[in-house]
């Protein structure tokens, strides 16, 4: 058994989840270089105008014409990569024309091929706390790992850059599941491979999905988000919100 302290709260915990990007890592410099390796291989299939409905479909941010990073409630921010496909399918269709099976399979092809590209290492920035958390979780004795809307592949190689994959006691991501984040269906499956209770599971994200996730999962849900507005989509969710993983202490139970 572990103690969590956050803010003047304290929470007996047996398991604890982290969400990857945004809240190990700089969600914005991440989103930045990923968008930039999946515009590269979608200009080859559509125009400006294609283009520009794609940033828009998916909040990507701009600033005199280059890519800044995007918007945290986005569809580039939450969605998984199967629904990614499917969105990016259907800007296809729309500036091209065509079958949609066809556009499914191009869109598939696209970000295959700008995956290949993408400079995952050089688009990493630790956040502050990271990888310190996972140590002082591990001095404790707590279970601790990983529930992301990220592939296993990409997770692996991030965390792995900066801390010891061997010591994540799992790491679930949608293809483990049928419903995604905010459904409980994670926190669930993560309750089921460790035999923990899911109120004694603690849930840290940076978006109001993860909380809500918490929340609907019956679990502890702490949030660190990274915008007002995020915040404050938190706040009906949330069990506490801190401003970074170095406010969160963990103390022998």
């Amino acid at each position: 058994m572990g103690i969590l302290q956050v803010n003047r709260r304290r929470f007996d915990v047996d398991v604890v989840v982290f969400d990857k990007d945004g809240l190990l890592f700089d969600s914005q410099h991440f989103w930045k270089c990923l968008a930039e390796a999946r515009l590269s291989w979608l200009s080859r299939h559509v125009g400006k105008t294609g283009i520009r409905d794609w940033c828009e479909q998916f909040g990507i941010r701009e600033e005199a014409g280059k890519i800044t990073g995007a918007d945290p409630n986005g569809i580039f921010a939450l969605a998984s990569p199967q629904e990614e496909i499917i969105v990016t399918a259907s800007v296809l269709r729309r500036h091209k024309g065509g079958d949609w099976g066809e556009c499914r399979r191009e869109a598939m092809s696209i970000f295959e091929k700008s995956d290949r590209d993408f400079d995952l290492i050089n688009a990493l920035l630790p956040k502050r706390g990271f990888p310190d958390v996972f140590n002082r979780l591990r001095t404790a004795g707590i279970v601790y790992g990983i529930a992301t809307s990220d592939d296993l592949s990409r997770t692996l190689t991030s965390i792995g850059r900066f801390a010891r994959t061997d010591d994540l006691k799992f790491i679930v991501t949608p293809v483990d599941v049928r419903r995604g984040k905010p459904n409980p269906d994670m926190l669930e499956l993560i309750a089921e491979q460790t035999d923990a209770s899911l109120n004694r599971i603690a849930m840290i994200g940076d978006s109001f999905v993860d909380v809500q996730m918490a929340k609907e999962a019956g679990c502890i849900g702490i949030g660190i988000p990274d915008d007002p507005v995020m915040l404050e989509k938190m706040r009906p969710f949330a069990d506490e919100i801190v401003n970074s993983l170095e406010e969160i202490s963990v103390v022998n139970g």
